[in-house]
């Protein structure tokens, strides 16, 4: 992956619309550049000030579960776009993990816990976490559009928890039926988990407690959400 030089506006929107589209947010426009790697145009005054440095200086970081910005785009000595990694899978917005089997969920968060206790030890602050910024390839959880994190110079143990409360409270509001979120009301220990960091911090600690008292409930091992769900609406 390399830095991108337009000499021109056609040029630079030539090239755009000759590229495969993927999504529209409120920082830019998506687009699929090759088979790995994701072009972003960027728009708006949040990155007309923005320098160089400061949009790469996660750029080392090599944590997969975490998607940063590898390379930049130029027109002329402006910046217009970004460049980074092309993670194959759907955000949790079309992604229904309520389907996915709790053992995989839990596997799932296990992953995202080790990645995000590396990321808090490196002093990086996650930031706009939401459903759409969250893909899932059926082997892990991603979090992309991260250009908005930030350094912080707290403890890495406190940051951890208020990175992983952010990042599960977001997941958590995508994954759990309503029948599931009114089970979960009804066990003393889970019941408060929206206010509660050191559950937000531990999903896979969360979903094991969950698992056992759905299990006890229904009278038999239930392997997804959904399967639970229904059977509570019997």
């Amino acid at each position: 992956m390399k830095d991108m030089h337009f000499q021109s506006e056609e040029h630079l929107n030539c090239f755009i619309k000759n590229l495969q589209f993927i999504g529209l947010g409120s920082e830019g426009s998506c687009y699929r550049l090759d088979k790995g790697t994701v072009f972003k145009h960027l728009c708006g005054p949040n990155y007309e000030k923005r320098e160089k440095e400061e949009i790469l200086q996660f750029k080392d970081i090599n944590i997969p579960n975490y998607v940063f910005v590898q390379n930049i785009a130029y027109l002329k000595n402006e910046i217009v776009g970004v460049l980074m990694q092309y993670i194959t899978g759907e955000n949790l917005e079309t992604q229904n993990l309520y389907r996915i089997r709790i053992i995989s969920l839990i596997k799932m968060f296990d992953d995202l816990i080790e990645a995000t206790k590396k990321l808090s030890n490196l002093g990086v602050s996650v930031f706009d976490v939401c459903s759409v910024n969250v893909i899932y390839n059926k082997t892990r959880l991603y979090l992309i559009d991260t250009m908005d994190y930030s350094r912080v110079d707290i403890d890495s143990e406190k940051l951890f928890k208020e990175n992983m409360s952010r990042i599960t409270w977001n997941i958590h509001n995508t994954i759990f039926p309503f029948s599931i979120i009114k089970f979960i009301s009804s066990i003393p220990e889970l019941k408060d988990f929206k206010h509660d960091k050191e559950l937000l911090s531990n999903p896979s600690y969360f979903l094991k407690i969950l698992l056992k008292e759905l299990n006890e409930y229904i009278g038999y091992e239930v392997k997804t959400l959904e399967e639970a769900s229904k059977k509570l609406k019997c």
